[in-house]
């Protein structure tokens, strides 16, 4: 990851960048461009004397906007309000009184983070997905295909997914609300559709996923973690 270095000392910005390898320097300008921003993946702001508080608030909200990257701001000044400012507009962290190793070590330790949550989140994504126009889901690149039933089940957990959809929850998505909701048939019938997709995964599968787990006396959740 590339992380941009917005400082009016150069000798500053040179440091930093000589213990960031992928450090780059980027224009001091007080008017921000989308261009300015297409070539970094993250940005450190230096504040010092040169730039206002306004400036700086500037670059935030226009990397914010054009780009959406983690931005972390360097000061020398205690100044509790501007900081909080600067915080209120979504900057990551601030550097005060931190040597160059330590900042950066704190920003490469937090995008390895933000890579990996990034990634997960990718293999999330590929591990299942559904059709809604074909009522299949695809796990692992292997296409299954659902009942109209099966499917708007599996959405559903999809859509909450990591966390516990109810018997009543999962019912109301093919019985309707007018049905008794908390009575056996209600479960049952639930139950019997979970069953019938998990035997369609397993078949799939081979028997090696396991994504829709039970939770005991309260209904299901659909896990994707390992």
């Amino acid at each position: 990851m590339r992380v941009g270095i917005l400082n009016a000392e150069t000798k500053s910005s040179e440091t930093v960048i000589s213990y960031k390898a992928s450090g780059c320097l980027v224009e001091n300008k007080k008017v921000v461009d989308e261009k300015d921003l297409q070539d970094i993946d993250a940005l450190l702001i230096c504040k010092n004397q040169t730039f206002s508080v306004v400036e700086v608030c500037e670059w935030v909200i226009k990397g914010k906007m054009y780009r959406s990257i983690p931005i972390w701001v360097s000061t020398t000044e205690k100044q509790v309000e501007e900081k909080n400012i600067y915080l209120q507009l979504g900057v990551c962290g601030i550097f005060e009184d931190y040597t160059i190793e330590e900042i950066d070590l704190a920003i490469s330790n937090s995008l390895n983070t933000m890579k990996s949550a990034q990634h997960m989140e990718l293999k999330e994504e590929s591990m299942l997905q559904l059709d809604p126009l074909k009522l299949s889901l695809n796990v692992n690149n292997v296409t299954i295909s659902l009942t109209k039933s099966e499917y708007y089940l599996v959405a559903l957990l999809y859509e909450h997914k990591e966390e516990v959809c109810t018997y009543e929850m999962l019912a109301e998505t093919f019985l309707g609300k007018d049905i008794e909701l908390l009575s056996e048939n209600g479960q049952s019938r639930v139950a019997n559709i979970v069953c019938k997709i998990r035997a369609k995964i397993a078949q799939a599968s081979d028997g090696k996923n396991e994504l829709i787990k039970t939770i005991r006396s309260r209904g299901y959740m659909l896990t994707l973690s390992k």
